[in-house]
């Protein structure tokens, strides 16, 4: 079956699609791919009415960061067929060795999570962060003036969390 499959590449390389399509049919198998990347960050959800540059700022003074506005996430909704759009504000802090990502939940045209709706963003944090050191921001978050409340939320548990892999 090899050399018959060797000879249609030098042949035709049709031939060989043909014939590769055919040994699918005649098994009747079908191979499914069950990947779920790392997910290496620590995820920190934050309730906020607020404008994302506003809340930036906030978390900039607080926190002594530096966020930024960055591209913006892009998403295909395959369910809706349409393109979602998330702000998002970074800063890699050279001096930590670790990047943080503010992300907005909601776009004009929906939800990044639909499950977690009063989440309206995501502070994520790449690199080796303690647990001490995860509490010790999101009780920083809390004591914004502009943050209803924060959250520590397990990446994992999330039902799409390769939706914040742009990075």
């Amino acid at each position: 079956m090899l050399r018959e499959m060797h000879l249609s590449i030098s042949r035709n390389k049709w031939a060989v699609i043909v014939l590769f399509k055919k040994l699918i049919v005649k098994k009747g198998k079908s191979i499914k791919l069950n990947y779920k990347p790392k997910l290496e960050f620590s995820l920190i959800g934050i309730s906020s009415h607020e404008n994302d540059y506003h809340l930036s700022w906030a978390i900039n003074k607080h926190l002594k960061l530096n966020l930024t506005r960055s591209n913006n996430l892009s998403l295909l909704n395959k369910r809706h067929e349409i393109v979602q759009e998330f702000a998002v504000s970074s800063f890699d802090d050279e001096e930590t060795m670790l990047l943080y990502n503010l992300i907005s939940n909601s776009g004009e045209k929906g939800f990044l999570f639909t499950e977690i709706r009063n989440i309206d963003y995501f502070l994520q944090i790449y690199g080796d962060l303690s647990v001490n050191q995860l509490e010790a921001i999101q009780n920083q978050l809390k004591n914004i003036d502009i943050v209803s409340a924060s959250f520590i939320i397990d990446p994992g548990s999330l039902k799409s969390p390769e939706k914040l892999l742009f990075n």
